[in-house]
């Protein structure tokens, strides 16, 4: 049996107990503040230093980009397997209840079963049970008490007004915070073009992974957070997100953003984006979108372009400077077997 580690992260909230047995994040103790814990300060192993990494990250109002591979999820029947799974989805600063993390996990009306399911995480802040919230806007429950609780999601800007969570505007900077979304199946040097620039002009930009039911992807949403964030690691300002079942500008609205971020390529894309444009004014007459074009020599670059090179003799060099390292290096490991798509978040042609 492999050996277990243990170590103590100082967190602004109380001392956080991290146990890693392997390579893998097993246990995680939320402590009262000025509590002692008998254990180092300092991480030893490979594995702890990420989960410290992790914590710095948070810390810093990011996303802590932890994944299964790093974490020991606990057994169980498969429902509440999924459940974990599926919490590990929920990006920072979003919340979601009882019963649509249970709809997410495949089982609708499940909210009892899946308060059972996080009730018992051993992994605190890194399945971030924090944000599972009541069906009414209230706090629900948190196995290391609601102080914790309360804590973390004001990290994320949130507070409680009443028995209601509501966004904490005082603590957001709406006037410098934007969301540019799309599909993203995959990123390509045209969505990185756009994130450079939106990171350039705006204090804080979320990219929004989007999810729409209706469509057949050929990456799963996590697939496409983890590319995306893997390329933005090294810029403090972005972070990556998805959503599902909101329009646009309510997604923005909900994160304290007041711009979204849109990019023209063609005239098809100018049609598109000026009735969008229309559209999302009526429903939210404080979110301005913002429209950029990219230089000429990838304005023609688009997911579905380079999908459409995959397969053939050579394609590995040809799609090479059209898509991000992280990105390249997904392809060639997966080398998918590519099928039609229909349109999505980013507009007629993604």
């Amino acid at each position: 049996m492999p050996t277990l580690e243990s170590a103590v992260y100082t967190s602004p909230w109380g001392p956080i107990e991290l146990h890693v047995r392997g390579k893998r994040l097993a246990h995680v103790l939320l402590h009262k503040p000025g509590e002692r814990v008998q254990a180092p300060a300092t991480p030893g192993s490979d594995a702890m230093r990420r989960a410290f990494g992790a914590l710095d990250r948070y810390l810093r109002g990011q996303d802590m980009r932890i994944g299964v591979k790093d974490v020991a999820l606990p057994g169980g029947s498969p429902f509440r397997r999924r459940v974990f799974r599926e919490l590990l989805k929920v990006g920072f600063g979003e919340v979601v209840t009882y019963g649509q993390l249970g709809a997410l996990a495949g089982s609708p009306n499940s909210a009892r079963a899946v308060g059972q399911a996080v009730g018992a995480n051993p992994l605190p802040v890194f399945v971030p049970c924090h944000r599972v919230v009541a069906a009414a806007g209230g706090l629900g429950g948190f196995g290391a008490g609601l102080g914790w609780k309360r804590a973390l999601l004001g990290h994320e800007g949130w507070q409680l007004q009443g028995d209601r969570l509501v966004t904490n505007t005082a603590d957001c900077d709406e006037s410098r915070t934007c969301v540019y979304a799309g599909s993203f199946d995959p990123p390509t040097e045209g969505h990185m073009h756009m994130i450079r620039r939106g990171a350039a002009l705006f204090g804080h930009l979320i990219v929004a992974v989007g999810v729409n039911p209706k469509k057949r992807y050929t990456f799963t949403a996590q697939e496409r957070v983890e590319m995306l964030r893997e390329c933005v690691r090294d810029t403090e300002n972005v972070t990556v997100e998805s959503f599902e079942g909101q329009f646009l500008v309510h997604y923005a609205r909900s994160r304290g953003a007041r711009y979204v971020l849109r990019g023209i390529r063609t005239d098809e894309d100018y049609r598109f984006e000026h009735a969008l444009r229309n559209v999302n004014e009526d429903l939210e007459p404080g979110v301005t979108t913002v429209f950029l074009i990219p230089p000429r020599e990838i304005c023609e670059v688009s997911s579905s372009f380079v999908k459409g090179l995959v397969g053939y003799e050579g394609w590995e060099e040809v799609i090479k400077p059209y898509v991000p390292v992280p990105v390249y290096e997904r392809l060639l490991e997966s080398r998918p077997g590519w099928h039609e798509q229909s349109a999505g978040a980013e507009g007629p042609a993604d």
